[in-house]
C-alpha cells in the first residue's frame, strides 16, 4: 500500500511538472558601456512563483514560469550587459511583482501585459539599504484569431520590462554618483525612456463580461420585452462603453387601444446608439443609454384593416446592474425608460424595466 501511494504521488508531481510551461529569457545585451554597477544577486520576494496562467480551449488552466527560476533568469539577464568588476559596485534586486495577465478588451481583440515592480538595493555595514523602486507595464493587443501566438512572444514583453527597470535604475544611479563627486559619465542609450515617477495605471486588467439578458418593460399603455448580447472588459475606469447588440419587441395593451380605434398593434425594432457603465463597485453599475430603435409597426383597426408603419424614434433608460460573480453567474437589473418615436398610436412611452441575464 505505501508503495502504490508512493507511486501515484510520484506520478501526480511529475504530471504538474510536465503541464507547466517554462519562458526562457534571451541573454541579449542592452547595455555595452562600462557601467557603474552589476547585479549580484537576486530575490523573489512573491507570494505565487509562477507568471501566470495560459488557458487551454478545454478551459484547463496551465502554469508558466521564468526557467530555471525567477532569481536565475534575471541575474542571467543582467549579466549579459552588467559584467562584474573591480570598480563596479555590487547591487541586488527584490521582484516584488514579476506576472503576466491576459484579458479579452473587445470582441475581437485580447490584451497581455507583463507587470514588473522591482527593488534595488545595496549592502551596507552587512545590511541592505534601499536605493530606486520601479514598476513597469509591457502591452501588446493580439486579435482573437492570433490568440495561439501570445504564449510565444511573452519572452520579449517580459525581457523589455527588465531591461526598462534596470536602464532606469542605471540612469538614475549614475545622476546621483555625478552629483555627488561630479565625475563625467557616459548616459546610457536608452535616456528618453527612463523611470521618473511611478506609473498611474491599474496592475491588474479587468475581466471581459460576455451578457445575455431578457429586459421585460412594463409602461402604462405597452408592455414589451428586449434581449441583448452585451460585452465589456471591466477595468479601472470611472466609464465603460460596452459592445451591444439588441432585439425588442412590444405590444399596446388592449385597453389603451380602444380611444385610438385599433384592435391591435405589433411593433418590431432593432436598437443601435449608445450604452454606458458607471461603475460604483465590484460587480455594480449604473446604466445609461441613448438608443435609436428603427423598425416597422404594424396595426389593425376596428374595420379590421391592416397598415404597417415605419419606426423611428429615441429611446433612453437609466438603471442599475448587478453581476456577482465574475466567471459565471446570474446578472439582474432594473431602471427606469423613456420613449419617443413615429408610432400611429401612442408616440411617447415611459416605465420601467426588469432585468434577467447569465454572464458565461
Amino acid at each position: 500500500m505505501i508503495k502504490f501511494t508512493c507511486c501515484i504521488s510520484i506520478f501526480l508531481m511529475s504530471s504538474i511538472i510536465f503541464a507547466q510551461k517554462e519562458i526562457v529569457l534571451k541573454t541579449v545585451p542592452f547595455q555595452t558601456e562600462d557601467s557603474l554597477i552589476y547585479i549580484k544577486k537576486v530575490f523573489d520576494t512573491r507570494k505565487e512563483k509562477y507568471l501566470g496562467h495560459s488557458i487551454t480551449r478545454s478551459g484547463e488552466k496551465i502554469p508558466f514560469k521564468l526557467s530555471p527560476d525567477a532569481p536565475t533568469a534575471v541575474l542571467n539577464f543582467t549579466r549579459a550587459s552588467l559584467l562584474p568588476s573591480k570598480n563596479a559596485k555590487p547591487v541586488y534586486i527584490e521582484i516584488q511583482n514579476l506576472d503576466i495577465q491576459q484579458s479579452q478588451i473587445s470582441v475581437k481583440n485580447i490584451l497581455t501585459r507583463v507587470h514588473v515592480n522591482l527593488v534595488f538595493y545595496e549592502k551596507k555595514n552587512n545590511n541592505l539599504q534601499k536605493l530606486f523602486n520601479v514598476r513597469h507595464y509591457e502591452d501588446e493587443v493580439f486579435a482573437i484569431a492570433n490568440e495561439s501566438k501570445i504564449f510565444e512572444t511573452h519572452e520579449k514583453r517580459v525581457r523589455a520590462a527588465l531591461e526598462y527597470c534596470v536602464l532606469s535604475f542605471m540612469n538614475r544611479y549614475t545622476k546621483n554618483i555625478k552629483s555627488k563627486t561630479n565625475l563625467s559619465y557616459k548616459q546610457t542609450n536608452a535616456s528618453d525612456v527612463f523611470y521618473t515617477e511611478p506609473e498611474v495605471r491599474q496592475s491588474e486588467l479587468g475581466n471581459w463580461y460576455n451578457i445575455v439578458t431578457f429586459k421585460k418593460r412594463y409602461s402604462k399603455h405597452m408592455d414589451g420585452w428586449k434581449i441583448s448580447y452585451i460585452g465589456f472588459a471591466d477595468n479601472a475606469k470611472d466609464f465603460l462603453i460596452p459592445f451591444v447588440i439588441s432585439y425588442d419587441q412590444y405590444k399596446i395593451k388592449p385597453e389603451s387601444l380602444q380611444s385610438k380605434r385599433y384592435t391591435s398593434v405589433d411593433a418590431f425594432t432593432l436598437g443601435g446608439g449608445f450604452d454606458g457603465y458607471l461603475k460604483i463597485g465590484k460587480g455594480v453599475y449604473v446604466n445609461l443609454s441613448l438608443n435609436i430603435p428603427v423598425g416597422l409597426e404594424m396595426t389593425k383597426d376596428e374595420n379590421d384593416k391592416r397598415q404597417h408603419n415605419f419606426l423611428v424614434g429615441i429611446r433612453s433608460s437609466q438603471g442599475i446592474k448587478i453581476i456577482p460573480w465574475q466567471n459565471f453567474g446570474v446578472v439582474l437589473g432594473a431602471g427606469l425608460f423613456q420613449q419617443i418615436q413615429t408610432s400611429k398610436v401612442y408616440s411617447k412611452n415611459f416605465g420601467v424595466e426588469l432585468e434577467l441575464g447569465i454572464n458565461f
